[in-house]
């Protein structure tokens, strides 16, 4: 079974792994996977978090490469009386 460099980034920091998979598809797909892992993991966490994965082949040529970045804003004003009460948000549903 072929090896495979697995690099990963995200707001707590890097890391660099050696894994095996059946082929370069299946490296692919856990590299997806582990993206959407990564920022159920590390959200929330305030208005911005990036995620970054690259996987490459035993010779070190790169066979996928994939990112996610979060943005995110909550409203604009902190004074609560601007919130709607919990019945005018189950009315709005």
């Amino acid at each position: 079974m072929p090896k495979f460099r697995v690099t990963t980034k995200d707001p707590s920091g890097s890391g660099r792994h050696h894994i095996n998979f059946p082929n370069e598809q299946a490296a692919a797909d856990d590299a997806q996977r582990s993206l959407a892992d990564m920022a159920r993991d590390a959200l929330p966490n305030g208005k911005r978090a990036g995620f970054k994965v690259r996987v490459e082949d035993q010779s070190g040529e790169e066979v996928y490469r994939g990112s996610l970045d979060f943005k995110g804003q909550g409203r604009k004003t902190a004074d609560p009386r601007n919130r709607p009460t919990t019945s005018q948000f189950n009315a709005r549903r």
